[in-house]
């Protein structure tokens, strides 16, 4: 096992949260984020919007296409006090801390009356979210999303205007969506077999009471076991990368996939990765791009030949390595290079100097 803090791009993959078995992670995951926008569409009228002055109608009392109920936001025309401004505010509880949230509505600006030309408001949450949002033109319902990590379960929505007068903003629609559900931003997880190995590499770009990892393997999907323990970085915001390898894995198919414990004992799953063990495995080499180092599965030094993008052969320190044979390219210039073994019609496999 190792952690190493090098660059790395790649696709985000999400964990899923779960106190439950394993045949519950969808079923925990759906319930653990219970929170939700109270009457998103003002169809009930003031219902869930109290302890603010609000103004609810149709949507053709201020230019719009139908009967919707919408809700406005302005100043009203006294621009020395705020009490007879119109807003919007709530309370909403059920968030979980450490998880990451989008606030999602729809607004535009208001087509009748002396409306301004440019109407502002600034959407808060509390202390975790401060947003001025802008509209100006035609009635144009557009969608807005804003992200925020909560810090505690409950917190307040609030939508107050930037401007004087009493023609301004429309909202509607309002959503409430788990936007990242963990503390854990995993960026990349992979599995690939080595000659007797299976090697497992995979990456955070932030992480929030992580205790660490343990890599689990299963031949169905149902019957889980540990195969290697890492340990987390507890609290970080900077790119980190782990690996680790089974070093005696299962014959053909199997599966595999990171268990990540929390400080408090809370567990979080990632994707499934499937792997299959074969008697002879093509060349594969990490990472890549790489800068200083490449590993290439191929377990005999001096045997691996390194070649320039011209085909020519280049010279590079060879070792030995538990997961093959390290290539030491730091001299190299940058560029693209090919990995192949020296035995007649071997297959070949690229990587890139950076």
């Amino acid at each position: 096992m190792m952690t190493i803090s090098n660059a790395m791009g790649g696709r985000v993959v999400r964990l899923f949260r779960s106190t439950a078995g394993v045949a519950g992670v969808l079923a925990a995951f759906t319930g653990a984020y219970a929170q939700s926008i109270t009457n998103p569409g003002f169809e009930s009228g003031t219902t869930g919007w109290s302890g603010c002055p609000l103004e609810i109608n149709p949507a053709n009392v201020y230019g719009g296409p139908n009967t919707s109920k919408v809700a406005e936001v302005d100043g009203d025309n006294d621009p020395n006090i705020t009490t007879d401004d119109r807003t919007l505010c709530q309370t909403i509880t059920g968030f979980t801390v450490g998880a990451v949230y989008a606030l999602e509505f729809e607004a535009t600006r208001r087509q009748t009356g002396p409306t301004p030309a440019s109407v502002s408001v600034t959407v808060t949450i509390d202390n975790v979210l401060s947003q001025v949002i802008t509209r100006t033109g035609g009635w144009n319902m557009a969608r807005e999303r804003l992200t925020f990590a909560p810090t505690s379960t409950t917190h307040n929505l609030r939508i107050t205007p930037n401007f004087t007068g009493s023609h301004g903003m429309l909202f509607d629609n309002f959503n409430l969506v788990v936007a990242s559900p963990l503390p854990i931003e995993l960026v990349a997880f992979d599995a690939w077999v080595l000659p007797g190995a299976v090697r497992l590499e995979w990456a955070t770009a932030s992480e929030r009471d992580n205790a660490g990892f343990t890599v689990e393997r299963s031949t169905d999907l149902e019957r889980w076991e540990a195969v290697a323990e890492v340990p987390g970085a507890g609290n970080s915001q900077q790119l980190l990368r782990y690996a680790a390898t089974d070093g005696s894995p299962l014959p053909g198919s199997a599966y595999y996939r990171l268990k990540q414990t929390d400080l408090d004992g809370t567990v979080d799953y990632s994707e499934v990765r499937h792997v299959v063990s074969r008697d002879r495995e093509d060349p594969h080499l990490w990472p890549n791009p790489a800068g200083s180092m490449v590993h290439v599965n191929m377990d005999t030094p001096d045997r691996v030949q390194v070649l320039d993008a011209s085909g020519r052969l280049v010279q590079v320190l060879q070792e030995a390595h538990p997961t093959g044979t390290l290539l030491h390219i730091a001299h190299l210039p940058v560029g693209l290079y090919q990995v192949r073994s020296v035995d007649a019609g071997a297959p070949s496999v690229r990587f890139i100097k950076e």
